[in-house]
């Protein structure tokens, strides 16, 4: 929430503050209104204010780089929501992994003190096979989980990338030769800025 309110504009002018804007969880008003989560009816009811109010509180502080900032936010927020899940059914699967091995150890124990088990020992035998078998899927399964996972955005969906865009074209409007350059490159690194 702290990145949302820092690219969040400052007010200006000297009429009337903004009602929106100044209440202590204007982030929260952003974040849904950007994403959506509450409709600007929904927000008006819910802070007191007029539906025109939170109309011209959406243009007036709902820039491009807000929406990109809110927009990285909330899949940033998603990633780690399924990273602790990953890491909530890694420990399921350890913790089965154990219970497994503390079982089979006990039952070898069993084997091993008790030679005369009514003949049982070949029941006793199978079930180790049968839990061998399954403790080997689950450290397969296991093994699967531990891959670290890498979240990828595309450079459009970077709250910087705005900021970039004005730099370069500032530097290309003051050195048009480099901009030939700079199109080449990308074309023939084959890389997409749209």
């Amino acid at each position: 929430m702290h990145r949302v309110l820092s690219v969040l504009p400052k007010e200006t002018g000297t009429g009337r503050r903004g009602v929106l804007r100044n209440r202590p969880d204007v982030g929260e008003i952003v974040v849904d209104l950007v994403l959506g989560r509450r409709s600007g009816a929904d927000i008006a009811k819910r802070t007191g204010v007029d539906y025109e109010t939170v109309q011209r509180f959406k243009k007036r502080f709902l820039t491009d780089e807000v929406r990109k900032v809110v927009l990285a936010e909330s899949q940033q927020a998603e990633a780690n929501k399924l990273d602790a899940q990953i890491n909530a059914g890694q420990d399921e699967v350890q913790h089965g992994l154990r219970s497994i091995i503390d079982e089979q150890k006990k039952l070898y124990k069993e084997i091993r003190a008790n030679r005369d088990l009514d003949g049982n020992e070949g029941i006793l035998a199978m079930l180790l096979r049968d839990q061998g078998q399954s403790l080997e899927r689950l450290l397969k399964s296991y093994t699967a989980l531990k891959e670290k996972t890498t979240i990828v955005l595309s450079i459009n969906e970077s709250p910087e990338w705005s900021k970039l865009q004005e730099v370069l074209y500032a530097t290309f409007a003051e050195h048009p030769e480099a901009f030939d350059t700079f199109r080449a490159l990308t074309r023939e690194r084959r890389l997409r800025l749209e």
